[in-house]
């Protein structure tokens, strides 16, 4: 299936959300083909299941359908906070590679975070 996947997107772009370690992306990339993004802890804790991602809202529903939902959250919530922590944020901060930093927690700025993502990536 991989093996699949690699000969489908072997002549077209590909965007992949994911938290690969700064170390492995500067093997297996360069600056031009890396945006980190960033935000506060807070609102990659907080406002996680936020967003309509199907996988986040799979995931909040495996969450809600636990016998003790709260306390599963509240784990849950726990490792979000350490994969976000400071020490881990400053590492991607301070990379090398492009990145953008979310600042606003309340206005939705997909759009301009997409022009600028789109520009760096040379396809605007």
């Amino acid at each position: 299936m991989l093996e699949k996947k690699q000969q489908s997107s072997r002549n077209r772009k590909v965007i992949v959300d994911t938290n690969i370690p700064i170390d492995i992306l500067k093997e297996i990339s360069d600056y031009n083909h890396v945006v980190v993004m960033l935000s506060p802890q807070s609102m990659s804790v907080e406002r996680f299941f936020d967003r309509s991602d199907p996988e986040k809202q799979f995931l909040l529903n495996v969450i809600e359908s636990c016998e003790d939902s709260e306390a599963v959250m509240e784990n849950y919530r726990q490792g979000l906070a350490l994969i976000n922590s400071k020490k881990h944020y400053d590492e991607y901060a301070n990379s090398g590679f492009f990145t953008v930093v979310r600042q606003d927690t309340e206005k939705d700025t997909k759009e301009e975070v997409c022009e600028i993502i789109a520009k760096h990536f040379g396809l605007s």
